[in-house]
């Protein structure tokens, strides 16, 4: 006997966008990645209805990043009712990447933005919730797309 939950329809979810989210339909699709020699195995999808839940959590996320508040993967998973196991794997497989990443990724952007305007590092460092500019540094330097502030302010 199959449950009502394995009968709704799956979606798949375009990756985090770099700025504000939103909510976005598309229609549902699955793709096919490969398991191993020859084998193919269908990639796992997140249920609409936790995809909902995901894209509040996601602007939640979002929201503390950009106003340079700490915010915690359990109370987000908290208020979702998951448990912040569950949450952590299943925003990993809406959005290709963890909370955590997410959310150093927004703090990242906001700083380079504030830095090209002129802040100074210290500042910056302390509107997006760092004690020092060491670690600012350290955050644009771990990032692909980062370059450390010395180098923006040249730029």
């Amino acid at each position: 006997m199959s449950s009502p939950l394995f009968l709704q329809q799956r979606s798949e979810v375009p990756p985090a966008p770099q700025s504000q989210p939103q909510i976005i339909d598309r229609p549902s699709s699955s793709f096919v990645v490969h398991a191993g020699e020859g084998d193919t195995a269908e990639k796992p999808t997140v249920l609409p209805a936790t995809m909902q839940r995901l894209l509040v959590a996601r602007s939640r996320i979002y929201e503390a990043a950009r106003a340079g508040n700490r915010i915690r993967t359990y109370e987000v998973a908290l208020d979702l009712d998951m448990s912040e196991f569950h949450f952590a794997r299943q925003f990993r497989l809406a959005f290709d990447r963890s909370p955590h990443v997410y959310y150093d990724e927004i703090r990242a952007e906001t700083a380079r933005a504030m830095l090209l305007d002129g802040m100074a590092e210290g500042t910056v460092a302390r509107k997006i919730g760092f004690r020092r500019p060491a670690e600012l540094r350290a955050l644009l330097g771990k990032r692909p797309a980062g370059t450390l502030p010395p180098e923006l302010a040249r730029a």
